[in-house]
């Protein structure tokens, strides 16, 4: 029969997790037999303790209540929950000075990782150990494991400290490092991150070596210097705040130097790179509290001096866009209101410098959201932005543009056609800055003021058509959107006589370097809203019993009535999709120019994911939209590219390749081969990788550069990642 004896005293100790407490609290000691002799209780078989969420068993459990010690022997097991964190052969702990003595010590951490020693000791959660294995893995075959002369285990800051770790791959070292520290929770805390390497026949040996600070839960920051051996040095600085939402602010700011030597042999335009980036996405800034009204801040700003910034944050990152977007904005949103603030700034690094490139700072808009007027099918809808596009070189101008469409909306044919009708009042006025010398496409100089309004009709008739069967669901969807101008006024700068002549000048064949010089009424003025028009919209969807979309096809086809120059330029849109099997997705589109009689755009996407097979196959090409405007054909002013990915797991190891092909310039973009294998506590990735990457020269010219590597990458979880990489002649 189980006996229990309660004991009161001032418990002050947690083995391996259980911290110590400075207030007396109870425990509770049972075992299929307790005697005691004197100030000796012996518990013996199934003996357990008992201490708040915390619980330990052993074979056997001594206690002396004269000098607060209890020993525990035979499979000792403290437990937190379900989880084992210590077990051991044999532990006596003191009560009063928590000092704890174990042998055959088994401790588990609460993100996975563990050791063995075989004796340890210690005392306020700290455990010193001697001749220990460290591992993440299966305790009796682990895939990887650490052999270590001796160590520290601390519960309280959780992290393990030890000296000549050896790391080894089943039974076959790999590497050796005379100190080691690992964190053992998911506390963030402050010290080395994990190194990359890599090896360049460009760079020379290459080498990043982050270090993370966190004083405070609210902030860290990561410090992380970088060499390359035959091109220069250089580090970032990232900071990083977390606001009250726990919304992240990121400011980041790099440096490198290159060399003398490698600027001169590569012809690059800077030696010194530099840059800076902010990033804050936040809510509930002064509408915190309201339930009808929410606002928001988004801000992801950039500044570079060289395409290279963005490739310098690691030793293999690639990018490749020539035009930088920064952001600033900030929105108020209700049900009926919307009002946005929004600053742009592009940065144009393929320019010798940045004078002539527009910028928008800033732009206001604000939107009221359709709402009835006098009576529930009189619709109204009203829109106000207003913006100041500025560059340091070259005109600029303020503009402001209102929009007003009421109109009214009537179901008829018990719901099944619906007729739409509305007037659009619109209005947009410019007022010109440093616009000097600048003339249209008759040569005319433009004054300072532009103004430019039109009266629209919108004429719509639409049908959504929707029925059940058996095993599928079918959607049908018909519009038609008769458009055009009741009235207008406009300023010479935008009549129709500037816009045809600038149209002529495209027709012409006037390259783009000339036309850049002569004012473009399309660039301000939405000159399509005074034109008489007609838009045609057929859709159909096919769903599956569980709503899995199985076929869909949409067409979408736009008619100027008297503009033959817009027309030329118009296409017939067709997208289909399609899932005949579970797994399988085919997708394309076709845009059908009837002007030029050719197929100006297409694509074709083909997805499989079943069985352990990842693949996609994507096809695109699009003709030179110059040719669809004047007829003028080249080459050169088509795009288009090709991509396949697939991906297999063979049991043994997984393959997965992607390779890109360019068409319009006809060669090979990038491509690379993976073979990888993760075996629970233990991966390794061996890649094999080819790609173009743009490089700033000195005379202001993108010069593509071929960057052929390998990479190795090993996985050891949940310690952490490593890797090398080898450049090839590039």
């Amino acid at each position: 029969m189980k006996k229990s004896i309660f004991f009161g005293f001032l418990l002050c100790f947690l083995v391996g997790v259980l911290h110590a407490t400075q207030k007396a609290d109870k425990f509770d000691l049972s075992a299929d037999n307790v005697s005691a002799s004197g100030d000796i209780v012996t518990a013996t078989g199934n003996a357990f303790l008992f201490y708040g969420d915390i619980y330990m068993v052993a074979n056997k459990i001594i206690y002396n209540k004269q000098t607060r010690q209890a020993h525990l022997e035979g499979g000792a097991k403290i437990y937190q929950g379900d989880v084992v964190y210590l077990d051991v052969e044999q532990v006596d702990v003191n009560m009063d000075n928590k000092h704890t003595r174990m042998s055959n010590v088994y401790l588990q951490s609460g993100v996975g990782m563990w050791f063995m020693a075989k004796q340890s000791e210690g005392q306020d959660g700290k455990y010193h150990f001697k001749k220990g294995v460290i591992s993440g893995c299966d305790i009796q075959y682990p895939l990887w494991h650490m052999n270590v002369s001796s160590g520290t285990y601390n519960t309280d800051k959780e992290y393990m400290s030890v000296w000549n770790p050896r790391f080894y791959l089943g039974a076959v070292p790999v590497f050796y490092l005379p100190y080691f520290v690992a964190p053992t929770g998911n506390k963030r805390k402050s010290g080395l991150l994990t190194p990359t390497m890599s090896l360049s026949n460009k760079q020379g040996f290459m080498y990043m070596q982050p270090l993370f600070i966190a004083p405070y839960d609210r902030w860290d920051m990561t410090i992380a210097p970088q060499i390359r051996t035959q091109r220069g040095a250089g580090g970032d600085l990232e900071f990083r705040f977390a606001d009250r939402d726990n919304k992240v602010a990121i400011l980041q700011t790099r440096y490198f130097q290159n060399t003398d030597e490698y600027t001169t042999l590569y012809n690059l335009k800077n030696k010194y790179i530099y840059g800076g980036t902010f990033k804050y996405d936040t809510q509930g800034i002064f509408a915190r509290n309201n339930d009808n009204i929410t606002d928001g801040f988004f801000a992801d700003i950039t500044y570079m001096n060289d395409l290279e910034y963005m490739r310098l944050r690691s030793l293999n990152a690639a990018f490749n866009t020539r035009l930088y977007e920064s952001r600033v904005n900030y929105l108020l949103n209700s049900n009926k209101h919307y009002f946005g603030t929004y600053f742009k700034y592009y940065l144009d690094l393929s320019k010798v410098d940045n004078s002539q490139t527009f910028q928008a700072l800033p732009q206001l808009h604000y939107h009221h959201y359709t709402d009835s007027l006098f009576f529930r099918n009189l619709l109204y809808t009203f829109d106000f932005q207003s913006k100041h596009i500025t560059r340091p070189s070259g005109y600029g101008y303020f503009q402001n543009t209102m929009s007003l469409p009421i109109g009214l909306a009537l179901p008829i044919f018990n719901d099944y056609i619906s007729l739409g009708a509305n007037i659009d009042a619109y209005a947009t006025s410019v007022s010109l800055q440093d616009y000097q010398g600048l003339t249209d496409a008759m040569g005319q100089r433009l004054g300072k003021n532009i103004n430019y309004s039109v009266s629209s009709y919108n004429v719509s008739i639409n049908s959504d058509i929707a029925r059940p069967y058996k095993h599928f669901f079918h959607s049908l969807h018909f519009e038609a959107l008769f458009s055009g101008a009741l009235y207008k006024y406009t300023s010479e700068a935008v009549n129709d006589d500037r816009y045809e002549a600038y149209n002529e000048l495209i027709n012409q064949g006037l390259p783009q370097e000339a036309l850049a010089v002569i004012w473009n009424p399309s660039d301000i003025v939405d000159v399509v809203k005074n034109k008489h028009k007609v838009d045609l919209k057929f859709s159909q969807y096919f769903y599956g019993k569980n709503g899995k979309e199985l076929f869909y096809w949409r067409m979408y086809q736009r008619l100027f009535m008297q503009d033959s120059f817009l027309n030329s330029s118009q296409v017939l849109r067709n997208e289909l999709g399609f899932s005949p099997l579970d797994g399988l997705n085919l997708s394309g589109s076709v845009f059908y120019s009837y002007i030029r009689k050719t197929i100006s755009e297409a694509s074709v996407n083909a997805s499989f994911n079943k069985w352990g097979l990842d693949s996609n196959l994507t096809y695109y090409f699009k003709l030179d939209p110059l040719y669809l405007s004047s007829g003028l054909y080249s080459p050169q002013g088509n795009t288009g590219f090709a991509r396949g990915t697939l991906g297999y797991d063979f049991g043994y190891f997984r393959l997965n390749t992607n390779v890109g092909y360019d068409v319009g310039l006809g060669y090979l973009k990038d491509w690379y081969v993976t073979i990888s294998k993760d075996i629970r506590c233990f991966g390794v990735a061996l890649k094999f990788a080819q790609d173009i990457r743009p490089t700033l020269t000195a005379d202001n010219q993108i010069t593509p550069i071929k960057n052929q590597y390998v990479k190795i990458e090993f996985r050891f979880v949940p310690l952490a990642n490593t890797g090398f990489t080898y450049r090839f002649k590039e």
